[in-house]
């Protein structure tokens, strides 16, 4: 393989992580609220795109809101995470928030904690309600 299609290909694939298909953007944002997309993380701001799969994650006392093209509006409470898939209808992505953190682990008992969520937590969904009209689409239109 020559020089100059290494070069293409690189360029290529750089630009198309650099244009990944915007889902929509972060809504209102109050106290620390981070994101990762699995390679990078940091803090979230008011305006930010929201691409798929981008992790968001609350700490206490903070929260924001998701306001997604297809008009679904995710509000994501204190102490709460939600991973964002273009594949996710409204409805399933205001179910994906989901608690984090939890109490200590208790030798013999208690809650156990898997990578620090709770399981009991992982199996319930926080019942959110939004006050808007939900559909069947999925976040990317389709």
């Amino acid at each position: 393989m020559s020089f100059k299609v290494i070069i293409a290909v690189a360029s290529t694939l750089v630009a198309g992580a650099a244009f990944a298909q915007s889902l929509g953007s972060v809504g209102n944002v109050n106290g620390l609220v981070t994101v990762t997309d699995g390679v990078t993380g940091g803090t979230v701001t008011a305006g930010s795109p929201i691409t798929n799969g981008m992790r968001f994650v609350t700490t206490s006392g903070a929260s924001m809101t998701l306001q997604l093209n297809n008009g679904c509006s995710v509000p994501v409470p204190a102490n709460h995470a939600v991973t964002v898939l273009q594949s996710m209808t409204c409805q399933e992505l205001i179910s994906a928030v989901q608690p984090v953190g939890g109490g200590p682990v208790v030798a013999g008992g208690g809650s156990p904690l898997v990578g620090g969520l709770s399981v009991a937590g992982l199996t319930l969904a926080t019942g959110v309600v939004s006050k808007q009209v939900l559909n069947n689409k999925s976040l990317s239109g389709n």
